[in-house]
């Protein structure tokens, strides 16, 4: 009996069961410690300490429970009071009428069934699932997820599982809590902001839904944004109609002349400029002589758009970027969508050579071109305009020079002596007037004119007082300073140094580095020609080809 009384105080002095209600608010007396039959258990005290029901009221009286049971007892408080909307949804899955029936369409009529379902349920869980739909979730999941549902469309933001994010996704693109159309674009970039920033793959699966969204419903293509790596396919369709017109015209050379169907100089500079590797709008000289520019760019093109016709088998175009394509297309990837019904047949055009067709269901996109990365072969075309030409200026930043076929070089060489020949001939033929001389010339007027009168003509008509000169507009050319600094601040030149040192950066923060890298890179652009400053695994580190002429220009 001492032993047993021994083992009774033993686990009522235990601190696990010193605060709970258990032993509180009960009186316990002498009992058998080892019962017969199938209740016997080896302590009658854990029986009672893992029943729910007494766990449960303590909950709600505010008792506090061993933490190893607080995730046991929210799942069973959210399985015994659970709504019947639940139940019903449980019962969609397994019903006999469906038979082979898709998830995404079970997926759809669950959601609308729930639609306008709220829940009160304040609970957090874990929840993770590649492809999440509502069948993926425990009953105690669902009601945490629909009660975060419910405080988000009453404009509470809390934080949710990345799964969570995405059924909610889901039932947008469905229709399910939102119009189709407009008002459903709404709701979702309104979710989008909301939540931005929570995860890269959230952020990008949601610009390509908001982009297929739009298309799927028609929506005005003036709110389409461009997709990630989309360098747009309208500057492909500006340089295909310059081609098309050149060819057509047998041309050459630039037309002098605007022709139908022909984009200006500017618009075929900034296009080619677009979708090459090469960044020759952060180019100092290409900015200050953007004229100049253009023009030895377009003839320089037209000069390629001849060569290629007459020595290639495809024309310039299709060569540099592929000829145009249509594929498949397949809307929402990654996402659970159903609508329950066929889209009809429909041509969408998202922009200039962009369209979308819709088929008997099936989506195919119409491309202008195969491929839909940057030219490295056009970079390395614009980058030699950009450094000759400076060289035939005087310029005082020359690039360094970088491999170009012969054939090409003689293009931009030959290009840039005319441009400068035609310059120079409309200079002489422009009249120059010395305004020192004006006075002068003026008194030997007055002189030749008061000696070709007779007296008759004095008297009858006195002379008359010289007319003021006309105003003549003189050009005037500004001196431009080299300049003896690259222009960069205290706290970037610092960074620079650490970079060509090797020195650790853990005192900048990550966006600090990548707004120094941008402005490091246009500052020495003009003087490289190229990045010098890139990312490798998040941290910045200088390009090796440069890492000598970077010290070279810091001495």
């Amino acid at each position: 009996m001492t032993r047993a009384q021994d083992i009774v105080d033993q686990i009522l002095s235990d601190e696990r069961y010193v605060n709970s209600r258990i032993f509180s608010e009960r009186t316990y007396t002498d009992e058998p410690i080892l019962r017969a039959g199938a209740r016997k258990t080896a302590c009658p005290h854990q029986e009672a300490l893992f029943s729910e029901d007494e766990a449960i009221k303590d909950v709600d009286r505010g008792v506090g429970v061993h933490p190893d049971l607080h995730a046991r007892l929210q799942q069973a408080r959210a399985r015994r009071a659970l709504p019947p909307e639940y139940r019903k949804m449980r019962r969609m899955a397994g019903s006999p009428r469906r038979g082979g029936t898709s998830s995404w369409r079970l997926f759809y009529e669950q959601g609308k069934l729930m639609e306008d379902f709220e829940d009160d349920f304040d609970g957090e869980c874990s929840f993770d699932c590649y492809f999440p739909t509502y069948e993926a979730m425990s009953d105690f999941q669902l009601r945490c997820y629909f009660g975060w549902r419910t405080r988000l469309r009453h404009g509470e933001v809390t934080y949710a599982t990345l799964p969570f994010l995405f059924v909610h996704a889901y039932e947008l693109l469905c229709g399910i809590g939102a119009p189709e159309g407009m008002p459903g674009l709404a709701e979702l970039d309104e979710f989008a902001e909301q939540y931005k920033g929570i995860s890269q793959a959230f952020d990008s699966y949601m610009r390509r839904w908001r982009h297929d969204y739009i298309v799927f419903h028609g929506l005005d293509a003036q709110l389409l944004a461009p997709l990630p790596n989309d360098f747009g396919s309208k500057n492909v369709v500006v340089l295909r109609a310059a081609e098309r017109v050149l060819l057509d015209n047998r041309l050459s050379e630039w037309p002098v002349k605007h022709l139908d169907g022909m984009p200006t100089q500017e618009e075929l500079l900034d296009a080619l400029v677009a979708l090459s590797r090469y960044r020759a709008d952060r180019s100092r000289f290409v900015r200050e002589n953007k004229e100049a520019v253009a023009q030895i760019t377009c003839n320089v093109f037209a000069r390629m758009v001849a060569h290629c016709n007459k020595r290639r088998k495809t024309n310039y175009i299709d060569g540099l970027f592929g000829p145009a394509t249509g594929r498949s297309y397949f809307m929402f990837p990654s996402a659970v969508f159903w609508t329950g019904k066929r889209h009809e047949d429909v041509r969408y055009e998202a922009s200039a050579g962009e369209v979308y067709i819709c088929s008997r269901g099936f989506w195919t996109r119409e491309y202008p071109c195969r491929r839909t990365d940057k030219s490295k072969e056009l970079g390395a075309l614009l980058h030699a305009i950009d450094a000759r030409t400076r060289l035939a200026f005087g310029d005082a930043h020359p690039l360094k020079e970088k491999p170009l076929p012969k054939y090409q070089a003689k293009f931009v060489d030959e290009e840039i002596e005319a441009y400068l020949a035609r310059k120079k001939a409309a200079e002489a033929a422009h009249i120059r007037i010395d305004r020192n001389s004006l006075a002068g010339i003026r008194n030997a007027s007055i002189r030749t004119q008061e000696a070709l009168l007779t007296e008759d003509d004095m008297d009858i008509e006195p002379a008359e007082k010289p007319k003021a000169a006309p105003q003549v507009v003189v050009e005037v050319q500004a001196q431009r300073a080299p300049a003896n600094t690259l222009g960069l601040s205290e706290e970037h030149l610092q960074l620079l140094l650490a970079l060509l040192d090797g020195s650790p950066l853990e005192q900048y923060d990550d966006m600090f580095l990548t707004l120094a890298a941008d402005s490091i890179n246009e500052a020495l652009l003009d003087e490289i020609g190229d990045t010098v400053v890139e990312f490798d695994g998040g941290s910045p580190v200088l390009v090796e080809d440069y890492i000598q002429d970077v010290k070279d220009m810091l001495g």
